[in-house]
């Protein structure tokens, strides 16, 4: 349900499950953007708590029975996004460190096919990385043969264990504004650069679009 804290802000008191974004339990409520829960301004403040309250219930409840929805659309926009910057994942910030460091999301016998004889990652930022060639050559954004995230990581890129990296997802905050759902949600991975104050929002449709990400 929604409360009003001391400052006059609404927030939703109640964990809301978003599958691999997480449980979030900071959630607030735009009561001055929420005309879609059929509130009108002739209304107490009760009575638009109310009207808001039973809305944002089923909203949310809605969005929980859409997780695994929701989740999978959050994977692919990861998987593209991986392939359009090239983020040099499997370091951990010790470039003199060998394979037996390197992060436990990294599938170490796939990853040796890709050192030098020092065992380090033939990583050259000017050029394309080998690592991705398979993937991008797919091409994730067609999905030609519609796999899922996780198939299409292990077909074209098994160097990363990909259910450990989405484990490392951070639900941050949600707020409101009409029947769009905007949330923010972080990983402390790759230094806390990989996914870092990442935005999106979540339409009327439960479709996903991340929108920011640093």
């Amino acid at each position: 349900m929604i409360k009003i804290d001391k400052d006059g802000e609404a927030y939703w008191s109640l964990t809301v499950d978003l599958g691999v974004l997480g449980k979030f339990n900071s959630i607030f409520i735009n009561l001055d953007g929420c005309d879609i829960t059929g509130a009108t301004d002739d209304m107490s403040q009760d009575e638009r708590l109310e009207k808001a309250t039973l809305y944002y219930g089923n909203r949310f409840k809605e969005l929980e029975e859409h997780a695994d929805f929701i989740s999978e659309q959050f994977r692919m926009w990861m998987i593209t996004h991986l392939c359009d910057i090239e983020y040099p994942f499997w370091e951990n910030g010790n470039e003199d460190k060998g394979s037996e460091d390197y992060p436990d999301y990294i599938v170490k016998e796939e990853i040796k096919k890709f050192e030098d004889e020092n065992e380090q990652v033939k990583h050259d930022p000017y050029s394309p990385s080998p690592i991705y060639k398979d993937i991008q050559t797919y091409n994730a954004y067609a999905n030609k043969d519609n796999l899922s995230s996780y198939d299409i990581i292990a077909k074209y890129l098994p160097v990363l264990h990909f259910k450990k990296l989405v484990d490392t997802i951070r639900a941050d905050s949600i707020d409101t504004y009409e029947d769009n759902i905007n949330f923010q949600v972080s990983s402390e991975v790759c230094g806390g650069m990989l996914l870092c104050a990442t935005y999106g929002t979540i339409y009327a449709n439960n479709e996903l679009e991340v929108t920011h990400n640093c």
